[in-house]
């Protein structure tokens, strides 16, 4: 029999599900044609083949590839490719420009493509789809932005980063902008700082608050001064100066939590070596859900953590002590990691440019050299056991919300943050007077009619306020169905085939999936065919936004593999059926 699956999106979580597919053995049909649906190339998705080369990736080069050749864990006849690394001919630990990433996912998608066996077939459809029917027969019609429509027996979702409508506050900074334009000229809101040629427009010395201090203000920071022809120079006892070109705005960096990243440690471990838990084990976590049904994080997940966290760093020779890790966790903070401890907004950015210096010192020492980098790479290491806790209801609604709001983003911003080198550019910055900190923690936007600007100030430090022209939003949005701008989402909410994930009362984002990711619609009941992952999924699931590792069975490809398994078994119940009844899929 002949089928045919959609693959939406076909960015690095579609790549995946497509190697998957192609490395399939014993298939229950004879042909398939598979549709890729993206408006952007395939393979590299949104990671722009022209996008500059000072935007750079936050993970090592030898820990990506869309290959799974050498992969114990991989099913069927995997295609041999290299590593990322290997690809670009870098070594291991070199951190590559985004543009090279997105070279590097199209080079991987022609690979597949002239490699998949003679009974697929791939067809590439640069456009959008924008609505989806589902039929009696379990078939699917895919509706496009360019008009076409496509038929499908399987569909997989893999959309990636999503678009959420305004929220009130957005509104009203944005609506704030219009009317007070005539008395200020520079006046404006960016709500994302994607795409960063969107600033373009923003003039010199213009005075710009950027709404964040993750990975999202590097890229926003580095387009308004490395963008605008400043240079980064050496200085001869270490670190960084900064040379402007005099075509910079003045940039103002804030965020309510008042947490700026930490540098990611140069890697000592050993390929597809990682930290092995003694205390937050999949067992103890499973034994406690089967006991207790949902966790209390803090209560019961957050001890394990530190307990692991203490003896990852014993194990280099250092002797920390719970407290210490707690201290690194911000709990309660200290000097590891500035925010409330400063008094006035001078004394606090003051002590945050050394924190930058002093972690970046740390990240050149090695995550299994310094205590403090080791513990933190530990929690990278056991992201599987986290998700183990929190994933699919884990968590009481209360504890869930909490991750979410504090441990969720703590933990990316000590165990997945930039390279050493952004700590050392921001020191420089914040040296040279082009960076610097707009409000202590808890800081919001006020509105000033009479100035015609945006005032940042701070909950908890009363003198610190600085007005600014412009607001940039820089973080990503959490993937919410009901407030997505996505027409196939709304497509999908409509007709019942999907509902928002929902934990009692709290709702954290994605789409509600069963644990192969198929989507479970408005009557409690998955859909067979029509599977989910990624982005798509942050909510059900923790910690989605990543690449696959070389040899390891990450989370990306154990998604992909089931996903796959799935529509497998699906296609062979069709099949059975059909042949059952006397027909064949067309």
């Amino acid at each position: 029999m002949h089928v045919s699956v959609a693959i939406i999106g076909a960015g690095p979580r579609g790549l995946s599900v497509l190697e998957r597919i192609c490395s399939s053995l014993g298939n229950p049909w004879d042909t398939m044609t598979v549709h890729l649906v993206d408006p952007n190339p395939p393979g590299a998705g949104t990671h722009r083949l022209d996008q500059p080369n000072y935007l750079l990736m936050n993970t090592i080069s030898g820990q990506v590839s869309m290959f799974r050749a050498g992969d114990s864990a991989a099913a069927g006849a995997p295609i041999s490719g290299p590593s990322l690394a290997e690809w670009a001919g870098v070594n291991d630990h070199e951190y590559l420009s985004r543009s090279v990433l997105g070279h590097y996912l199209s080079y991987c998608y022609r690979r597949f493509l002239s490699e998949a066996p003679e009974t697929i077939t791939i067809q590439e459809h640069q456009s959008t789809a924008e609505g989806i029917q589902r039929h009696a027969d379990e078939s699917w019609t895919l509706q496009l932005a360019n008009g076409a429509t496509l038929d499908a027996d399987f569909v997989f979702l893999t959309t990636g980063h999503s678009t959420n409508q305004p929220t009130a506050d957005d509104d009203a900074l944005e609506q704030f902008a219009i009317d007070n334009f005539r008395a200020n000229r520079r006046l404006n809101y960016f709500r994302s700082c994607y795409p960063l040629e969107q600033f373009d427009v923003i003039a010199p010395e213009t005075r710009v608050a950027v709404r964040g201090m993750g990975l999202s203000a590097i890229d926003a920071v580095a387009s308004l001064t490395i963008g605008r022809g400043g240079r980064f120079v050496a200085k001869a006892g270490g670190g960084l100066t900064y040379r402007p070109s005099g075509g910079e705005p003045q940039i103002f960096v804030y965020s309510r939590s008042n947490r700026i990243f930490w540098a990611r440690a140069v890697n000592q471990k050993a390929h597809a070596e990682s930290y092995q838990a003694n205390f937050l084990t999949g067992a103890q976590i499973q034994a406690l859900r089967q006991r207790d049904g949902q966790l209390d994080f803090e209560e019961q997940v957050l001890p394990l953590l530190v307990a692991d966290m203490q003896v990852a760093a014993g194990a280099i020779g250092a002797t920390p002590n719970a407290n210490d890790v707690e201290a690194i966790l911000q709990l309660p903070a200290d000097a590891n990691h500035p925010t409330l401890t400063q008094t006035s907004l001078s004394e606090h950015q003051s002590v945050m440019s050394q924190f930058l210096t002093m972690d970046a010192d740390r990240a050149a020492e090695g995550n299994q050299t310094n205590p403090i980098k080791t513990a933190t790479d530990a929690v990278r290491d056991l992201r599987n056991e986290l998700r183990i806790a929190v994933e699919h209801r884990g968590l009481t609604p209360a504890s869930h919300q909490r991750f979410n709001q504090l441990y969720a983003p703590m933990f990316n911003a000590i165990a997945a943050g930039p390279p050493a080198s952004r700590s050392l550019q921001w020191r420089a910055l914040f040296d040279s007077g082009v960076l610097q900190l707009a409000a202590g923690p808890g800081a919001k936007v006020r509105l000033d009619s009479d100035s015609a600007q945006f005032v940042i100030e701070s909950e908890q430090q009363s003198e610190s306020a600085t007005s600014c022209d412009v607001v940039i939003g820089a973080s990503l949005d959490t993937f919410m169905p009901e407030r997505d701008t996505s027409a196939l989402t709304q497509s999908l909410l409509k007709s019942g085939l999907a509902r928002p994930f929902q934990n009692g009362w709290f709702r954290p984002g994605g789409f509600d999936i069963d644990k192969v990711g198929r989507l479970i619609g408005i009557d409690g009941d998955y859909t067979a065919n029509i599977c989910a992952l990624g982005h798509l999924t942050e909510g059900p699931n923790y910690f989605t936004n990543m690449l696959p590792s070389p040899g390891v069975d990450s989370r990306v490809t154990a998604d992909a593999a089931a996903a796959v398994a799935a529509m497998t078994e699906y296609l062979g119940k069709v099949g059975t059926r059909l042949v059952s009844l006397g027909g064949a899929l067309s």
